[in-house]
């Protein structure tokens, strides 16, 4: 059974998966950088390992087999399962590729907030 405090602490690490993959993918959208995307499902991946994470010998009464075994994390009492250390694992690949071979859009392609409107044309009905 979880305490308090990792329950606490998944919520706040999928609520921050899930506004880092949205953002990676509008970011990764309007400036035409793939790689970014690869990050952003490296979180998707995170939060659905977070969220769908069970623990089988209190939902089962057996005893786990090598493919129900959590991974402990260290100096903090979680444990997370292969799909969450999977989604990690490759927003940070995701992370190197970004950082490494990030490509440099010219000028003439990077996205420009649209201009500004007039305000007299928003109150006219």
């Amino acid at each position: 059974m979880p305490t308090w405090f990792q329950i606490l602490i998944a919520c706040l690490v999928v609520a921050a998966a899930c506004v880092g993959a949205a953002y990676c993918f509008w970011f990764g959208y309007r400036h035409r950088n793939w790689l970014v995307h690869i990050v952003g499902a490296g979180l998707v991946v995170t939060v659905a390992g977070l969220v769908g994470e069970r623990n089988p010998v209190s939902a089962t009464g057996r005893p786990s087999s090598v493919w129900d075994m959590s991974i402990p994390v260290p100096l903090v009492p979680l444990r997370l399962d292969q799909v969450t250390v999977g989604g990690l694992v490759l927003t940070l690949v995701g992370l190197a590729l970004v950082l490494f071979l990030e490509r440099v859009v010219p000028p003439e392609e990077r996205w420009r907030p649209p201009p500004a409107r007039r305000l007299d044309d928003d109150d006219s009905v």
